[in-house]
This record gives structure tokens, C-alpha cells and sequence, in this order.
């Protein structure tokens, strides 16, 4: 999988296709049924508000206060605090040559569930092509990450006590801004990520990774008296999610890259951040898939759409099932909103030739309601767009992604025992979608 992909999350017995924002199957009510697939539409308070955010990227910005006794605290940059963000253009993230392939695979899933939370014009990249591990400071708009025991870090940065599992290494530069009144801006231009592989691992390390990754965008650490539910807090956060990212560190990461100017000060972020709602606009379809239940659909809060999908778990690739050995269909629906908070509906097929592990997936029918409407029964919409998207994908293991076609990225997943169901996620710049399918 590929940095750009919607991250796919093994959850035990399911596994759960982009970003963590599924409700429980009660917290919405069924508006229309769609083929075999019950159909459920509706708002729910599911986010963080203004203030909690607020408090938190002011907390945050007073963690870059220097010690009253340092001279930086007559700088202006720093000496109200700052809520930092990476310079304009999104980082590519590289891993130092020579790092085994899965913790290369661990960094490349860490980057796929931050960008799951940042808006779609800023998404982090990832580059196959591996830094040398002796490189002194990355090339401005770059980040590499080392795995390294930590007498191999730089001996400046380790801390003499209670050395850390992690370590972030920015890289400042002053920027122009083109305002008269405050002519520069203070940014971070680059970093460097040390991890300890020996001294973690699991969910553990993801944690680590990203924690050390969301400094380099930014962050500080906060009081975790304050804020528990964050990574942002000194020595990681002590509760860990198969997600990665906690509520918080999503929602601040949208805030400060969808609303914020570059380098703010506190007393500015209320005023920047604008408008922010706790409560999201969600549309998502169910039905049954062999011994289980497959959910897909999409949540929109703050001008953020997120899709997803979700299904038991297969006991085994596809290339080992024996009932997948030619050409195999699944058919079933997708469901998602547009920036503009239209629900779209339409069918949903898959087609795998199991043989050369590719085939096509097409969504036909597609029809949308008016914005914020409830969607009714199939065939009550107006046409969205030309009715039809189609795309070849590629299949890895059991998953697929796209690999040509119409506009967007698809990520998806082969659920069920035996391969009896498929879902995934449709990413376009027009419409955010979650899709299903029974064989």
C-alpha cells in the first residue's frame, strides 16, 4: 500500500478501510433500503468543540515558551508562544537506506493515518527511494526517519536522563510573508525522526512514530492532566488505538492545515479557526456478508469528508481460496457526501480476475439528494454527474487499489471468512465515498 491510500487497520476479527470515524449501528436511523443494504442517515456528535480545540492549540503553542531567564523570550516570534506548522508545501517523508521493509511498511501506514486527518490540498508524501543514513539535516521539505539504536543518535539532541523511545529533530527558517506588518514568518523547513526499534514495538511503536512525525508538523507536548486523550503528551500517550491517532491529534492536525495561517500566535486561533462543529453529517449502508456484517460509508464535519468501510476479517490471502481460482463478481452499493453535503448512492461492482490478480470496479445508477437531505429509495435522486465511474485496480493480498481509470483513489479490502464480501473507499476532489459488496 501506498502512502496516498486510505489506511487499512486490522482490528482482530475485522478489518476497517479508512479513517476511524464509523458510528455504532444504533446512533442513526435507517431512511431507505438499497438492494440488500439498510441505509442510514443523520448527525451525530462525535467531535471535538471549538474550545477544547481552541485550549488545546493555545496549550500547545505556550509548550515553545522559552524559560523566563532566556534571552529568546524578547523574540517576537516566541514570546507569546506559537502554533507552529510545517512551511507551505507538505513534507516527503523518507526512511534511512538500509531500514528493514517492515518498519518501512510501519512508517508508511503512520503517514496514511495523518493524512487521513488532514484536508485533502495537504497530504503528506512518501518516497520509496531511501535517504543515506548519514545524512546530517534532510534537504528542505523533507523528513527522514532513522531506526537506530540510541547510542546511534546524535549525541547534542539525546536527553542525558530518561533517554526517549523516539526523538524529532526540526529544522527552522524564517520565511517571507509579503505583509508589510509582519514581514516573516517563523517555520519548520524540515526534521529528522530517530526510533528505537529494540526498545518498541506493536502499537507501541506506530505511536512513537507518529508522535515523533506530528512534532516535526508542528506540535509540542501538552499537560496530559489537560489533554489525556493525545500522543502529544512527554513519553507518548499510555492509551493506544489500532488507529494510531487519537480524536484529538486528528482534529488539531485539520485545524491547524484547514483553517490556520502558518506560525499564529495564540491570541489568533479562535479567530482563524472560524466556525467549528463537534458534530458530523453521516450517511452509511449495512448488510450481511457470509457470518458477518459489512458497514461502509462517509462522516463530514468541518468541511472534512471521511470514508470508510468495515468487515470480518478473511482467514486467508485470496490466491488460497480455491473458490477464487478464475474470474469472481461482487455486487453492491456505494454511499457518500459531496463538499456540499449531497448524499450520493449507486451500485457498486467488482470484478477480479484472480488468475493475473487485477480486474475492474464500476459504480453505476449514481444519483444524489439535495444537501443535507436524507437519501430516499433507489431511483428517487437526480442523476450525479454522468451517473457512472469506472476503474481497473490491482490486487494485493487482500486488498485492491486502483490502478487507472476515472479521477480519484480507491483503497479496498476482500471481508468474510471466505472472501464472501469486498469494500473500500472512494476519494475524489467531488465526493468522499464508502462502498460494499456481497459475492
Amino acid at each position: 500500500m501506498h502512502a496516498h491510500q486510505a489506511p487499512l487497520v486490522d482490528l482482530g476479527d475485522r478489518l476497517h478501510v479508512g479513517a476511524d470515524v464509523a458510528t455504532a449501528d444504533d446512533d442513526l436511523p435507517v431512511v431507505a433500503v438499497h438492494g440488500s443494504a439498510d441505509v442510514s442517515h443523520g448527525t451525530v456528535r462525535d467531535g471535538i468543540d471549538a474550545a477544547e480545540i481552541i485550549a488545546y492549540l493555545r496549550a500547545d503553542a505556550a509548550s515553545y515558551l522559552y524559560p523566563d531567564d532566556d534571552a529568546m523570550t524578547s523574540d517576537p516570534f516566541l514570546s507569546d508562544g506559537l502554533v507552529f506548522r510545517f512551511a507551505g508545501a507538505p513534507p516527503t517523508v523518507r526512511v534511512a537506506a538500509g531500514t528493514p521493509a517492515g518498519l518501512v511498511d510501519e512508517t508508511v501506514r503512520v503517514v496514511q493515518a495523518i493524512n487521513a486527518a488532514l484536508p485533502r490540498h495537504w497530504q503528506l508524501q512518501f518516497s520509496p527511494e531511501p535517504e543515506p543514513a548519514v545524512t546530517p539535516v534532510p534537504p528542505d521539505g523533507e523528513i527522514l526517519v532513522n531506526f537506530a539504536p540510541q547510542a546511534n543518535w546524535p549525541a547534542e539532541s539525546v536527553p542525558p536522563d530518561n533517554p526517549d523511545l523516539g526523538l524529532a529533530a526540526p529544522e527552522y527558517a524564517f520565511a517571507p510573508t509579503g505583509d508589510p506588518q509582519d514581514p516573516v514568518r517563523l517555520e519548520i523547513v524540515a526534521g529528522t525522526v530517530w526510533v528505537d526499534p529494540s526498545q518498541t514495538e506493536g502499537l507501541e511503536r506506530l505511536g512513537v512514530i507518529a508522535h515523533e512525525l506530528i512534532h516535526l508538523l508542528g506540535r509540542g507536548h501538552v499537560d496530559p492532566e489537560c489533554f489525556p486523550q493525545t500522543l502529544m503528551v512527554a513519553g507518548g500517550s499510555e492509551t493506544l488505538t489500532e488507529h494510531v491517532l487519537h480524536l484529538l491529534d486528528r482534529e488539531a492536525l485539520h485545524a491547524v492545515y484547514g483553517r490556520l495561517s502558518a506560525s499564529i500566535p495564540p491570541d489568533r486561533i479562535a479567530e482563524e479557526l472560524g466556525p467549528w462543529s463537534d458534530t458530523s453529517m453521516h450517511v452509511q449502508g449495512r448488510f450481511r456478508a457470509g457470518d458477518g456484517n459489512i458497514a461502509f460509508g462517509t462522516a463530514l464535519r468541518n468541511g472534512l469528508a471521511q470514508p470508510w468501510a468495515n468487515g470480518p476479517a478473511p482467514a486467508s490471502d485470496p490466491g488460497d481460496n480455491a473458490a477464487l481460482a478464475r474470474s469472481v463478481r461482487w455486487s453492491g452499493r456505494l454511499l457518500g457526501l459531496t463538499p456540499r453535503s449531497e448524499t450520493v448512492a449507486g451500485m457498486a461492482e467488482l470484478v477480479v480476475d484472480f488468475p493475473n490478480m487485477s480486474g475492474s470496479l464500476d459504480f453505476s445508477q449514481l444519483e444524489h439528494w439535495a444537501a443535507d437531505a436524507a437519501p430516499g429509495p433507489e431511483g428517487s435522486g437526480t442523476t450525479w454527474r454522468d451517473g457512472q465511474l469506472g476503474y481497473q485496480i490491482k490486487v494485493r493480498g487482500n486488498t485492491f487499489v486502483q490502478s487507472g481509470g476515472d479521477a480519484g483513489l480507491v483503497t479496498g479490502a476482500f471481508f468474510g471468512t471466505s472472501h464472501e464480501g469486498m469494500g473500500g473507499v472512494l476519494v475524489r476532489e467531488d465526493l468522499s465515498a464508502g462502498f460494499g459488496g456481497n459475492r
